[in-house]
């Protein structure tokens, strides 16, 4: 859908996210075999989570290529010397950027709750709030699904340092009351007269980095899940 904006080709899905939506599609599949009118309720609950992982991460990567797609016109060094164009440019590549690490962290959280449903976690009972990694916690903790828990524990450890940063920046987005007016003012502060305005252009390609790690390990883990569950279904332990 985004391509568009650039006149870009269709996506075409492969790699981690391709195995992400296939790993989702096959356990939607072994669910839709189940006639609606014989579903559980938790089955019904499982076919509406697998919409939603599928549009959530489709939203995800399209977020991610349009902040990368923006962050590459952006060539000057100095907010003052873009053009209008370049600065709507630069303005475009921070709102992807935004919207893609928000919805890393999103897409993570609700993974984490389907899994505490799908696998009877009761990670609630450990903290009524509780995100992905609270889950992994829990499972390492009570020592359930223990093959599971370690490939998950593998992936977060691998990416800890590019999902750390995206956590922080997520966490200054989320949970503090005016963050950009608030960077806007320390900004204001340190710069002496006359200093000139950076865009941090070595930023963008850090901040991209990061979010591309970011999405890896969103797509990762679904397909470690979901896999997981067509291979050995919680019963099996």
């Amino acid at each position: 859908m985004l391509r568009a904006i650039f006149g870009d080709p269709p996506r075409k899905d492969e790699g981690l996210l391709l195995e992400a939506f296939q790993s989702i599609h096959k356990f939607y599949n072994s669910l839709s075999l189940i006639p609606s009118d014989k579903q559980t309720p938790q089955e019904r609950r499982f076919v509406i989570w697998c919409q939603g992982f599928l549009r959530a991460i489709d939203e995800l990567e399209q977020s991610q290529y349009a902040a990368k797609r923006y962050g590459e016109k952006v060539t000057q060094e100095l907010v003052e010397l873009m053009s209008p164009q370049e600065k709507d440019d630069y303005n475009r590549h921070l709102y992807y950027y935004k919207n893609g690490l928000i919805r890393v962290f999103a897409i993570l959280d609700k993974l984490g709750h389907f899994m505490n449903e799908r696998f009877a976690l009761k990670t609630e009972r450990v903290k009524a709030r509780f995100s992905f990694f609270t889950v992994l916690r829990n499972m390492h903790e009570n020592r359930k699904f223990t093959d599971l828990e370690g490939q998950l524990y593998g992936l977060k450890e691998f990416y800890k340092d590019p999902v750390t940063r995206l956590r922080n920046q997520r966490n200054l987005e989320i949970h503090t009351i005016n963050a950009d007016l608030l960077d806007d003012l320390i900004q204001a502060a340190e710069l002496k007269y006359g200093e000139r305005v950076r865009t941090e252009t070595e930023d963008i390609k850090g901040n991209l980095s990061d979010l591309e790690q970011g999405c890896n390990m969103t797509f990762q883990a679904i397909a470690i899940v979901f896999h997981y569950i067509m291979r050995r279904p919680p019963s099996a332990e």
